[in-house]
């Protein structure tokens, strides 16, 4: 019989793992020389072989890392499946560029986008207004208070047992939301700054917390990821505007921009079917990676 046994990877600090086999055998592992060489970087959420070490301080290694599913670099998690992102309408200001950017990014790595706009007791108009915007356009969105937050079936719901992500800006309440669906206090929380109208960064590292049948974490330095060094091109762009590709079908051209071109069906809808203020992002996404294609050639920067 093989010594060797598979886990989750749910939190990883100062090269020591902790690879959770099932929901009562948690063990510490370290990198065996092999996956070194390779300088493959095991991440949470990767799905790993184990084997016995012999140290009895760290009585196994990784053998072998599975393939995944999606990755990040910051920060360094592995298979994703649902990623909610944490919006306040109020303190701080929602950066709604910064929203679509992160759906763009979840079409292209295969990761289902929940959109939660907390704090909607400091403005509930506003609230309701951005959630319907996002609900038109295709996404399962969602308004949250302390006094009425995002409840745990609601996002079981739409996880099926996956590894759920929280990410958005700094001081709009995804710990204290993380909080709330695990129904204990395991994430630190801070506050807002009086002067720069910004929050704390509280989470430091990546850890994975058991959630119905699958798990949850916050995922912090997700917001400074860049469209560009992620490989993604103009024509991903659409990838986070489900309303646009809808109604391009019916444009003239197979391959509107949705810019200046004639019989555009996306333009004719600007202010109905697409928001105005969605559709100029997605023209500023788009003119921004079309431009930065255009200065490289070969990988070499002109």
């Amino acid at each position: 019989m093989s010594d060797r046994a598979e886990g989750i990877i749910t939190k990883g600090v100062g090269g020591t793992y902790t690879v959770r086999v099932s929901r009562d055998d948690v063990r510490l592992c370290q990198i065996r020389g092999g996956i070194r060489h390779k300088k493959m970087i095991p991440a949470v959420g990767d799905i790993v072989d184990i084997m016995p070490s012999g140290d009895p301080d760290v009585p196994y290694v990784l053998e072998k890392i599975h393939p995944r599913k999606n990755s990040l670099v910051r920060p360094p998690i592995a298979n994703i499946d649902v990623l909610v992102l944490v919006f306040a309408v109020k303190d701080p200001e929602p950066d709604l560029k910064l929203l679509d950017k992160m759906l763009i990014i979840c079409s292209t790595m295969d990761i289902k986008p929940v959109i939660v706009f907390s704090k909607s007791d400091t403005d509930n108009e506003e609230a309701n207004k951005l959630r319907d915007i996002y609900s038109r356009a295709g996404f399962a969105a969602f308004v949250s208070s302390i006094e009425e937050p995002v409840t745990r079936e609601d996002i079981l719901a739409l996880s099926q047992g996956g590894l759920i992500g929280l990410a958005g800006p700094s001081g709009v309440g995804k710990s204290t939301l993380c909080n709330s669906l695990l129904g204990q206090s395991l994430m630190e929380t801070g506050t807002i700054s009086d002067r720069l109208k910004r929050g704390k960064h509280t989470t430091r590292h990546v850890q994975l917390f058991e959630f119905g049948d699958g798990f949850i974490t916050d995922t912090p330095g997700f917001t400074s990821l860049d469209l560009f060094e992620l490989g993604i091109d103009h024509k991903s762009v659409v990838g986070g505007y489900p309303e646009i590709a809808e109604l391009s079908r019916e444009c003239r051209f197979d391959d509107c921009r949705h810019i200046a071109e004639r019989d555009c069906a996306v333009r004719e809808n600007i202010g109905q079917a697409v928001d105005e203020g969605r559709y100029e992002r997605y023209k500023e996404f788009f003119e921004f990676l079309y431009s930065q294609r255009n200065n490289y050639t070969g990988g070499v920067r002109r």
